[in-house]
């Protein structure tokens, strides 16, 4: 595929990409972001894009991708930077950021256990702390959906917890 087919059958989805990144983001600078690394990833694969049979539904799964990969390095960004702001001079604060890193890693432990349904619902709410009507538009769910989703996967986890710490408890 040269440059103008490529522009013709792309180029003019780049608003499309722009608002569907910005919905999942919330943020017009990352959707920017966003919308030049689809490009750039179509433009790479370009030779083997003939085989799409809709430009459209498989560039809103690209953007969807690569918007959710954003929120996530967003999300561990501000984890990290949540763990680095306690001051490791004090004994007891340095111990007390160790338990809040190996928490946020158990969180993500018990994240990576769930349906990939629920884990996406689970990180959007709660890390990337989009609304349920955004995380629906995002997952292409109804929001009861996306409620039910919520709901099972937090069961799921508060059960894991509580295993865990009786578990620990009989020790």
């Amino acid at each position: 595929m040269d440059g103008n087919e490529f522009k013709r059958r792309f180029l003019s989805f780049s608003e499309l990409i722009f608002r569907y990144s910005f919905t999942i983001t919330g943020d017009s600078v990352e959707a920017e972001d966003i919308v030049q690394e689809v490009f750039e990833k179509l433009w790479k694969i370009r030779d083997s894009l003939s085989a799409v049979q809709s430009d459209e539904a498989y560039i809103l799964s690209v953007t969807k991708n690569m918007a959710l990969d954003h929120c996530r390095a967003r999300t561990r960004k501000q984890m990290n930077a949540l763990t680095a702001a306690h001051d490791p001079g004090d004994e007891g604060e340095g111990e007390k950021m160790i338990e809040e890193k190996e928490m946020v890693q158990h969180i993500e432990n018990l994240l990576s256990t769930l349906p990939p349904s629920q884990q996406v619902a689970m990180r959007l709410r709660h890390f990337a702390g989009l609304p349920i009507s955004r995380i629906a538009e995002t997952m292409q769910q109804s929001e009861l959906n996306v409620r039910q989703l919520l709901s099972r996967g937090r069961r799921t986890i508060k059960e894991k917890v509580e295993k865990l710490y009786e578990y620990e408890r009989y020790k």
